[in-house]
Order: structure tokens, then sequence, then C-alpha cells
């Protein structure tokens, strides 16, 4: 029956050229959520932009996390960079996760990701030497998606992904925020983004040796789903990926659940100023276990500027108040931090971090994360384990008033998870925790999806450290 009622579905979908005419025939007229993933009773389609072809393909990854109670069946179709679309079929069975290399799905190019019954948590990235990443795909497109952190030094790549699920060319214009000023390249105006297609640029060769570029995708005809990654090759020391998706909207207060310092790290958070006026930041770390909260970081941030606060191993050169080039708070290594952004007068800004690890053997490779804005009580990460895994942690910010209690559950092979360590977990008001889900000196090699469910809203994030890179990831909101 399930091959019938499949068959009957990719018929379908080869007639209409993709996989459900509903979802990806045009951009739907709907309001954009804060989040570029959400998880809710509509979230039947997920979008992946891909990585870019630099990488290499066969690492690629792709996880498919049912967190229902039913069967899924899913469509996968690939956008290939080039030739005709393909469909791959697949079952996930209820509370599973299921994981296919990038080749198992086709050639390099974006996917959509169509789910018919259960829950579906996709994510896509990357598992190699030098080379792990893992991030939600995004479940709507949008008008504008922003990137704050950026850079282009000797060594590293920064490469910008637009993808285009719909029957319908886009057009986009891309601005670049850079350390040097305002760049609107005539090759990046009115770009054409065919239907379902994707355009991968390589910002590093249109902003040559920047130290910040900020990256705005502002859609003029249809909506569309753009990610970013950041490439450090040997040549910038040890060798890492970023990516992240794009956030799909701006806001004056950003939050970060957690992050953590390591020696020989270098670790900013990126704020872009894409409003009308000038902004006056001011920017908090919040360490999860201390009393002695280090001081904040206050500093002006100029219309269509980008500005770093750096993030521990300050010298006496870098201030907490001041220039961009200059600020800095005091965050101590080995201990996790949330971190608070926040914009005077409510000038519109977007804040996202990067950190470059090279403690070798403790912590190598780089990370990305785009900040939040809005909390929630129920998150979900589709996986837990990677190749080579050492630790994943889940860190929780409660903005609110009240303590929040969290609980944790864990998915996989049919069952739900409740271990005792990770019920009942107390996150106090204005505070964040730090738990481990996955370690000791055995980490288990099965994966599972991470359910969270809190009594007050909290911000979630993830962090993945294998034996040679990590991964950061912010949480699929629930709802």
């Amino acid at each position: 029956m399930f091959v019938v009622v499949l068959g009957a579905l990719l018929v379908g979908a080869l007639a209409a050229g993709t996989a459900s005419s509903k979802s990806t025939s045009g951009p739907a007229a709907v309001n954009v959520a804060p989040n570029a993933a959400a998880l809710t009773a509509s979230s039947t389609a997920w979008f992946c932009p891909g990585l870019p072809p630099v990488l290499a393909h066969g690492g690629g990854r792709v996880t498919f996390a049912n967190v229902g109670a039913v069967a899924a069946d899913v469509v996968v179709t690939d956008l290939a960079d080039k030739g005709a679309a393909t469909h791959v079929p697949l079952s996930v069975p209820p509370n599973t996760v299921v994981t296919r290399t990038r080749d198992q799905l086709g050639g390099p190019g974006a996917l959509t990701v169509e789910a018919f019954g259960g829950r579906i948590v996709v994510e896509e990235g990357i598992e190699g030497a030098g080379a792990l990443e893992t991030t939600p795909c995004a479940t709507q497109s949008a008008p504008h998606w922003y990137f704050a952190a950026g850079t282009t030094p000797r060594g590293v790549q920064q490469w910008l992904v637009i993808d285009n699920p719909y029957a319908s060319d886009a057009k986009v214009d891309v601005t670049l925020r850079t350390s040097s000023g305002v760049r609107k390249p005539d090759a990046l105006q009115s770009l054409d983004v065919a239907r379902r297609s994707r355009e991968v640029i390589p910002i590093h060769d249109i902003a040559v040796r920047q130290d910040r570029v900020a990256v705005a995708v502002d859609v003029s005809v249809g909506a569309v789903v753009a990610a970013q990654t950041i490439v450090y090759t040997t040549a910038a020391g040890p060798a890492g990926v970023a990516h992240s998706l794009g956030s799909p909207v701006t806001a004056p207060d950003w939050t970060f659940a957690g992050a953590v310092g390591h020696a020989g790290s270098t670790a900013v958070v990126a704020i872009v100023n894409v409003g009308n006026d000038t902004a006056q930041v001011d920017v908090q770390a919040t360490p999860d276990s201390s009393k002695e909260v280090p001081s904040p970081a206050t500093l002006t941030v100029a219309q269509d500027d980008v500005a770093w606060v750096q993030l521990g191993h300050c010298t006496a050169a870098s201030t907490g108040t001041g220039t961009s080039a200059k600020a800095c708070i005091s965050v101590p290594d080995g201990v996790p931090y949330s971190l608070d952004i926040r914009s005077e007068q409510n000038v519109p800004v977007v804040a996202q971090t990067l950190t470059h690890f090279d403690d070798a053997p403790n912590v190598v490779g780089a990370v990305t994360s785009p900040g939040g804005i809005q909390p929630a009580r129920a998150w979900t990460f589709a996986r837990s384990v990677v190749g080579g895994e050492r630790t994943t942690t889940l860190s929780f910010f409660n903005p609110g008033a009240e303590p929040s209690i969290v609980k944790i559950a864990f998915v996989h092979e049919g069952q739900v998870g409740h271990p005792p360590t990770v019920q009942h977990l107390t996150v106090p008001p204005g505070r964040a925790i730090t738990v481990s889900v996955v370690g000791g000196r055995k980490p288990p090699t099965r994966d599972a999806a991470l359910l969270v469910d809190a009594s007050q809203p909290v911000f979630a994030q993830r962090l993945i450290v294998a034996a040679d890179e990590v991964s950061s990831s912010v949480g699929v909101v629930v709802g």
C-alpha cells in the first residue's frame, strides 16, 4: 500500500514539476515568523539551501527526525545545480531518526523536503575531516534575510546561497555592509534566481580582505531562503566550517542562550545596524555559574555599519566601551555564558556570533549562530550524535521573571525516553544553564532527536563537539 500511495504522489510531483504544487508553486502571503524554522501543524515542507560546491559533496548529511506518533512518507526533491530535478522517496517510522548522505539524495543543489504524515524535523550539514555542521533547514521563505557575521581575510571563504524553491522566478538585491563601507555590487542587484534553483555567491571574491562583512538579501519579486557558509582553510589556521540560515527579521533585542570560551579561540558577536538612525547598543554577557557578571560593552553603531564585540581574551587595547574595533567583554574560559544585545530607542539591528577555535586537541573548527528574539516553551533538535562524537550540550536562557522548569526527551528507534538526569531542570529568571545530553568516556553512537519542554518560555541552543570540529545551532520552535 505504501508503494502504491507513494507512487501516486510521485506521479503528481513529476506532472507538476515539483513535489507539491501547494507548497512550492509560489510564495504564500503569510506573516514572517522570527525563526527561520518552526514545527507547526502546517510544517509539511522544509527548504534546505545546501552547502557551497567547494565543500566535498560526499561529506554532506541530511537528517530526518520523525517526532510524531505515526509514520511519515517523505519526498525529497533535489533542485540540482546541473541537470533536471530528481525526487527521492523515504519512509520515516514514528519516533525515529534517519540520516542520509547527500549523495543518496542527488547531486549538489538545494533540497525541498515534503512530509505526508508524522511530524518531521529536517537538518542539513556536513561531516568530515575539519568539517562539521548540522543545522535546521527552513520552514518558511521570506522577503528579507540578514547575516551579521561574515569575514574575508586571507584563507577564509564566505559563501552566500540563495534558494528559490518555487515555480516562479525571484529577483533579489544583495547589500554588503563591510568594515570599509556599504557595497551594492552591480552584479548582485536585480539578481535573477530562476524558479526551483539556487544561486551560490562567493562573497570573498567581491568584498576582498574585509575584517567584517554583513550581508542583506532583499527580494523585490517572489520569496527565497538564504544561508551562509564560512570556510576556514588551513591558510587561516585550523580548518573549520560555520554554516547557518539567515535571520528573516530585524529587532532591537537579541538573545544567545549559550556559548563557552576556550583558550586560543577567537569569538565575537557581530551587530549590524540596518535601521535609519544611529544605534546605541549594550552587550551583556552573563556566566551561568558565576555571581560576578562582566561589565557590559556599550558601543555606537552608525547606520549601515557593522560592529564586532570580542568575547574573552581582552587586552589592554580593548575596552568595554567605544568603537567597534576595540569593544571587548571579559568572559572567562571554560565557563558557559549567555548574551543579551539591546539597541536603544528601538533601532533595528541584527546580531550573530562567530567563533574560530584553534585549541587542539580540545576544540578546533568554527561555529556561527544567529541570535533569537522570541522565547518558546517547546523546542526540538533533529539530532544529538555525529561521527567522532565527544559531547553534546544544550543551553537554555530564561528571560522571564519566574523560574522555568525544563524537561528533555530523547526520540529514537520508535521510543521516547526521559532520562532522569535531564528532567526538572531549573533555569533561574534572567539566567542560563548548560546541560550535557551526550558525553562521558564512551559517548553513545545512537543518534536521537531532542524534545525540550519548558514551563516558562526559554531560548535554546545546541553545541556538538566532535573529534576535530564543532557545531552550534539554535533549536526549532515547536508550536
